[in-house]
């Protein structure tokens, strides 16, 4: 007969409100007493380091993600500016610093608690100021390209736009500790209110232990699920979930565990995809390209394995801007992208360099394989036309440089400097076409 009452008992899955009244009607006060410590002492203590992740993520990190996100965008047009020496870049730089200005003061040092935040958010303003003023002067310079000392200046701009992301990324790591310190702390309160908790009901175990020992059972087995779910959160494993079969408190606390884990994954992938992706094309960005051929590089080394690199610029470009605006610009530059990929090899990489100029990583490439895939490239862009919504699609062709490793090329800076070299050579001799390096004539 009991083992039929436990069973029924267990099928109800009642609250763990019911199922404390249930009790009291079962026990003495001793255990009144055990029931109300667990209710109103046990949980808040449980619900409120959740809390405390949520606040802090979301008010104090969220800003500061997308201001490093905004720096990274605005040093583009300056960078864009060496290569293609369009003055439309310095608008394109103004606009993008309001932006981050506007981020700033979105992420401004009142709403961080801690000092060293604070003068770590006015130190990553300050390395932003020098970086506009430097790129503002290198914007208004009328012919950079090729310019040692503009070159010289870029460096400059870029060394403080790379500082005063760092300087953020170090209020990252200050808010992780101080996290974790909190997550630290709950655990212990936890304990200490499993203790005490369980200290009560030793008390009233004589009194009714079947009761008692099924109400620990139904409350703590979803307590540890939790318990272990902040742990693997704290450990960086976003991506666990807590599974709870109970329809209580606790069953509704396992889903807003879920929910913000979810937003946590949710907001580290669009952080990663910002950083490593150009916003108007998707295609890797101009420090991830540089990644990508290092690693590839390095494998190569390892392997001997041949490499191969294109770098890809559209024909006449400031034409096609001059004639049809940059909207459409940008239209071609997402429809060009858009087509590389899709021409692309699965182990390619495909990344904007800046401007209108694509690099191509090439793996396990020789250099007559590579242009051979540059030649195929370079047709299928010329017979592609580019819908621009403006009445007739534009059609464009592309000049492609060849290079390859180890034959033009021992780092990712020389195969980058003949890759560029070639394509310029392509651009000489007459446009839509492409060249391989030939050092004795580039030269």
């Amino acid at each position: 007969m009991k083992a039929i009452a436990m069973a029924r008992f267990h099928a109800l899955q009642l609250s763990l409100r019911m199922r404390f009244t249930l009790g009291l009607g079962a026990v003495l006060l001793p255990f009144l007493l055990a029931a109300a410590v667990g209710l109103f002492y046990l949980l808040p203590r449980l619900v409120d380091p959740l809390e405390d992740i949520v606040r802090e993520v979301t008010e104090e990190m969220n800003p500061v993600m997308h201001l490093q996100a905004d720096l990274l965008t605005a040093a583009m047009p300056v960078n864009d500016y060496l290569v293609n020496g369009d003055p439309g870049e310095l608008m394109r730089f103004i606009q993008l610093s309001h932006r981050v200005e506007l981020a700033f003061k979105e992420a401004a040092p009142e709403r961080f608690s801690l000092a060293q935040e604070r003068e770590l958010i006015v130190s990553a303003r300050r390395e932003w100021q020098e970086a506009r003023q430097i790129g503002e002067a290198l914007l208004r310079l009328r012919d950079p390209i090729g310019d040692p000392q503009a070159a010289l200046e870029m460096k400059r701009f870029d060394a403080h736009v790379y500082l005063s992301v760092g300087l953020l990324e170090q209020i990252h790591d200050i808010s992780r500790r101080f996290i974790d310190a909190d997550r630290a702390t709950a655990r212990v309160t936890r304990t200490r209110s499993i203790l005490i908790t369980f200290g009560a009901f030793t008390a009233a175990l004589t009194i009714s232990l079947l009761v008692s020992a099924t109400l620990a059972r139904s409350v703590l087995t979803g307590v540890d699920a939790l318990r272990q779910g902040a742990a693997r959160l704290s450990a960086g494993e976003l991506s666990h979930r807590v599974i709870l079969a109970q329809r209580d408190e606790l069953g509704e606390l396992a889903t807003a565990f879920n929910a913000m884990a979810e937003k946590l994954e949710q907001n580290q992938k669009v952080l990663y995809e910002l950083a490593t992706r150009d916003g108007l094309t998707g295609l890797y960005n101009h420090n991830t390209f540089y990644t990508l051929l290092a690693d590839e590089l390095a494998r190569a080394q390892r392997f001997k394995r041949p490499v191969a690199l294109l770098m890809l610029d559209i024909d006449h470009f400031k034409h096609v801007n001059d004639t049809h605006g940059h909207q459409a610009g940008d239209t071609i530059l997402k429809g060009l992208s858009e087509l590389l990929n899709h021409q692309a090899r699965v182990i390619d990489r495909v990344c904007r360099y800046g401007g209108e100029e694509i690099a191509v990583i090439l793996p396990e490439t020789d250099s007559d394989a590579a242009a051979d895939i540059a030649e195929r490239l370079r047709a299928s862009v010329e017979t592609q036309p580019f819908d621009i919504n403006t009445g007739a699609p534009v059609r464009i062709t592309v000049s492609i440089g060849v290079a390859s490793w180890p034959l033009h090329g021992d780092g990712a800076d020389t195969l980058v400097a003949a890759a560029d070299a070639a394509l310029y050579a392509a651009k000489r001799s007459g446009r839509n076409r492409i060249r391989r390096y030939e050092p004795m004539r580039q030269g």
